[in-house]
């Protein structure tokens, strides 16, 4: 146990125990969340390897000076998948307890109390309150809701159909039901006290998106509602909603494909309005169309076309008809099709179902090339479960690696032996990111907190 003297220095200067790591010095922090702590926020400050009572959960922050790279660790336990929400990462540790980070330097802020089944990688944030599905199973799930600032319980919800959940402003929730199985129901909650504001029903929802304090629905044609009313404030127009559950700069538009995905509108979030509308190549021009578009930056789409094997990148912002800026095919040598395809700046790359990279560059006589994502030290994902985009780079991984691309180059690769087809890293703002990892000796899991540009962290 620690020294009394020592301890009750440290609590009299709230000081953090300094250690020398090997390569530089860092700030190292246990958090020893009670099982009485009952998320009211209260933490033990504890040395790295101090003796830990039955019921607790002990986490160590190892953080550098600055608290710009840091690693969470759960002494002998697990770490799931974290999510960011606003300032904070949330991650479920060990005991079916949610602890909640500061992204900015790794402090532990709260650990929450057991919650049974609960998913914490579908955590929303509205307001003052972050919102867990728990119980969740064949598309029903159960809600808790707990404090953003201290991890207290504000309310639960029992399972029912309407299992998916975004927050809209700083008071509301709204739950709805997307499911084949079931009609589209959807729901308005208060976000503090889990009270039910409103309830509606439609033969089916098929997409939703936030703007402002609405929210827009995809229910066998678009509708307005506002949020904390259910008032339907307007409703008119076809097509597929762009953007599914996520908020755009700006909340006075929202963007639609067109039912055949060769128009790409630009409307009034308030009134329904068409502001503008793309037309892209008709779909029978790409044949074998398989996925979605991807919007991405400088007002640029992606399409892409699986047993084509052809992406296909075009401008549309302020032009009625889009401009093609490339067009990539694989070669059938090649003997597979696309999986995905992601662009960041001038760089567009697909994975093929045999769990191969390809990358090109935008512009003129600009072929897709092999990429191994293998860095310059050596290490490498050998086979490629996913690649996403992030802010100015792209992640790869697999179940034994994760790697950080940019600019057709693998910047570095680091082991993991966790991560899976869903489970990836997951991006902190444009010059870190968020990685698990399991320890060399396999005994407990690392939450990273890495510099994309060297991969850089703290062990």
């Amino acid at each position: 146990m620690m020294p009394g003297a020592l301890r009750e220095e440290i609590e009299e200067v709230h000081s953090d125990v300094v250690l020398v790591h090997p390569q530089r010095r860092v700030l190292a922090r246990e958090i020893v969340c009670q099982s009485w702590c009952r998320g009211r926020g209260f933490c033990e400050w504890g040395f790295m390897g101090a003796e830990v009572a039955d019921g607790r959960v002990p986490l160590t922050v190892n953080a550098d000076s600055d608290g710009w790279l840091w690693t969470l660790r759960a002494v002998g336990g697990e770490l799931e998948q974290p999510v960011v929400v606003g300032g904070a990462v949330y991650v479920g540790v060990p005991g079916g307890r949610i602890a909640a980070l500061d992204a900015g330097s790794g402090q532990v802020r709260w650990c929450s109390v057991e919650i049974a089944k609960a998913s914490p990688r579908r955590l929303v944030g509205a307001g003052e309150v972050v919102v867990v599905p728990v119980g969740r199973e064949r598309e029903r799930s159960g809600f808790t809701a707990l404090e953003a600032a201290t991890g207290e319980v504000r309310w639960t919800r029992r399972k029912s159909p309407l299992h998916r959940v975004v927050g809209v402003g700083d008071s509301t929730l709204v739950l709805w039901n997307d499911s084949d199985e079931e009609r589209g129901a959807i729901a308005g909650v208060d976000a503090l006290t889990g009270e039910t504001l409103w309830e509606d029903e439609f033969t089916r929802i098929n997409g939703l998106v936030v703007r402002g304090e609405r929210v827009i629905l995809d229910a066998g044609g678009f509708r307005a509602l506002d949020a904390r009313s259910g008032e339907e404030i307007w409703d008119g127009g076809v097509g597929h909603l762009v953007g599914q559950h996520g908020e755009t700069e700006d909340a006075a538009v929202f963007l639609s494909w067109g039912s055949f995905l060769n128009t790409l509108a630009v409307q009034a979030s308030d009134t329904g309005k068409k502001l503008s509308e793309t037309r892209f190549p008709h779909r029978k021009a790409m044949k074998h169309f398989w996925s979605r578009s991807a919007l991405v930056d400088g007002g640029r789409a992606l399409l892409s076309e699986s047993f084509g094997r052809r992406v296909r990148l075009f401008a549309y912002t302020g032009l009625d008809q889009a401009q093609s800026l490339g067009s990539w095919r694989l070669g059938r040598w090649r003997l597979s099709t696309l999986r995905e395809a992601v662009c960041v700046g001038d760089w567009v790359y697909v994975r093929t179902w045999r769990h191969k990279v390809y990358a090109a560059q935008v512009g003129p006589r600009r072929g897709l090339r092999r990429l191994t994502l293998a860095a310059p030290d050596g290490r490498s994902v050998r086979r490629p479960l996913n690649i996403t985009a992030g802010p100015g780079y792209v992640l790869g991984w697999d179940t034994e690696a994760v790697s950080v691309i940019r600019d057709g180059r693998v910047l570095w690769a680091a082991a993991t032996d966790i991560l899976s087809l869903s489970d990836g890293p997951v991006p902190l703002g444009d010059d870190r990111v968020l990685f698990r990892a399991r320890s060399g000796k396999g005994t407990e899991v690392r939450l990273y907190c890495a510099d994309v540009a060297t991969g850089r962290r703290l062990y």
